[in-house]
């Protein structure tokens, strides 16, 4: 292992268990609850939307209330250090999620209900995604959504 995945500081209760560098030597670490980005940023499993693979390039999409609208991270990894990393950021970001549903909403648009286990917590933290389309911002459309996510919550825990 490089010492710069060494010297990445983890939070208290985290160990690595997969690591990347850049082809700069710059680390990326997954831990037990979070990635560890080059450029200092953190980002919890659940606040993670979603991850794509196209060697030599991991894509993150930070999770926002609209469906791929949230900060993206492009991280061209080194292949030289053929290591599980890809795998197991898919793999945690989707054991992440306990219970997803996606709603039509009226007139048209849709929310995606989704339940995502937070290290550290046994409640669900419960969010709303909205459609691509949709928009969040049209109060009878927020309405609906919270309704079907309160019943979730009911519903699921």
């Amino acid at each position: 292992m490089p010492d710069a995945v060494k010297a990445v500081a983890l939070g208290s209760g985290e160990r690595r268990v997969a690591w990347g560098t850049t082809p700069d030597g710059q680390p990326v670490v997954a831990s037990t609850r979070a990635l560890y980005l080059p450029d200092g940023t953190t980002l919890a499993w659940d606040e993670i939307e979603r991850a794509q693979w196209e060697k030599p390039t991991l894509r993150l999409v930070e999770l926002t209330e609209r469906e791929g609208s949230g900060r993206t991270h492009e991280l061209d990894l080194d292949l030289d250090h053929d290591t599980d990393l890809p795998e197991v950021v898919r793999s945690r970001i989707s054991a992440s999620v306990a219970w997803t549903s996606h709603v039509k909403l009226k007139p048209a648009g849709g929310v995606r209900i989704v339940g995502r286990r937070r290290a550290g917590r046994e409640v669900l933290d419960w969010q709303l995604v909205f459609d691509r389309d949709t928009d969040p911002d049209d109060p009878a459309l927020r309405s609906q959504a919270e309704a079907h996510l309160e019943t979730a919550r009911r519903t699921i825990g």
